[in-house]
């Protein structure tokens, strides 16, 4: 976006709108390399949860299942079952199968919420945490629970504490929605150094760019594609961004052999061209086949033959370039 270095105003929108919305001013443009700006600089707070913490799940359904099996072990003495063993098995048996469905329920879905009165809402979820931490009457009262939930125990008059109740206490910090960490995209690990190897293989494509544009184009495409194909745009989307790309139109037009004043039909008709010529041509059924390496690379040797023949090149050369952007993928693979 070099062309672009100038436009505050532009950048600044960009940002500043996102993707999220159809009408957001990255999504208008049809320009793969504005989305791609807008999603990698997201300045939209994220508040996370340790419910949303990788494990969480698991710290609280092993305290669950060991109440439930404890509580199972005690309801077995009792005479009712001793004098039916029959009865008793059976009975067992619906327990575990009754832990496995709340298990996987409580997995799937804990992850979801981000407050305690989410939490109090849902009444599988509720009934896990709750016997989880052992809360016995307590946990029939929406309002304590609430309480407890968002108060820090840390603070001598959190309700946990007034009621001195050590499980209640367990149950408020287990969860601790009374903590918030907000941060952006651009506070997570490994940004910073994914944006300079942005830059840097940007910088290298630029130098190849200068010697031979074909090869150049070449490695931009071998690099935007796949990023493009596994984004959650529709099909039409990302066709729409392929056509408002100058290096990826290029090369979809002459790997294809699209005739001089292609790009000057309406927009709708040339998604339905391309699509469907990449298909015929390339086997391209849907986008995300664009993620897989043989197809991407037939693209590619067809736009630097198409290239060479164009310009009436030394077809060796062709090979040699060919050579080149294999060995480049390869190496970056490994990397």
């Amino acid at each position: 976006m070099e062309d672009e270095l100038d436009s505050k105003y532009l950048v600044r929108r960009l940002i500043e709108e996102g993707t999220k919305d159809d009408d957001a001013l990255a999504n208008k443009l049809n320009d793969s390399r504005f989305v791609a700006l807008a999603d990698a600089f997201d300045f939209e707070p994220v508040i996370t949860r340790k419910t949303q913490e990788e494990g969480f799940a698991e710290t609280v359904l092993v305290r669950y299942e060991e109440r439930v099996r404890a509580n199972l072990a005690q309801t077995l003495t009792e005479p009712d079952y001793v004098a039916d063993p029959d009865y008793a098995a059976l009975f067992a048996a619906q327990v575990e199968e009754n832990l496995e469905i709340s298990r996987a329920y409580f997995t799937e879905n804990i992850g979801r919420i981000t407050s305690a009165e989410e939490l109090l809402l849902d009444p599988e979820l509720r009934q896990v945490a709750t016997t989880a931490f052992d809360l016995g009457d307590r946990a029939r009262s929406t309002t304590l629970l609430r309480r407890a939930l968002e108060e820090d125990p840390a603070e001598a008059t959190a309700l946990s504490n007034v009621l001195n109740d050590k499980n209640l206490r367990a149950f408020s910090m287990a969860f601790a929605f009374y903590e918030t960490e907000t941060s952006t995209v651009l506070q997570t690990e490994g940004f910073a150094s994914n944006i300079t190897e942005q830059f840097r293989w940007q910088r290298f494509e630029d130098a190849v760019s200068d010697v031979d544009e074909a090869i150049g184009a070449a490695l931009k495409f071998q690099r935007s594609l796949p990023e493009l194909a596994a984004n959650d745009l529709s099909e039409t989307a990302k066709w729409y961004n392929v056509l408002g790309s100058t290096m990826m139109r290029e090369v979809f037009e002459t790997a294809l052999s699209l005739p001089d004043g292609f790009s000057q039909i309406d927009l709708d008709k040339q998604v339905e061209v391309i699509s469907d010529k990449a298909r015929q041509r390339f086997g391209i059924e849907t986008f995300s086949d664009l993620q897989a390496p043989k197809t991407l690379n037939g693209i590619i040797q067809s736009y630097l033959l198409q290239d060479q023949i164009s310009q009436s090149g030394a077809f060796g050369s062709q090979q040699i370039a060919l050579t080149l952007l294999s060995t480049i993928r390869y190496d970056r693979d490994r990397s």
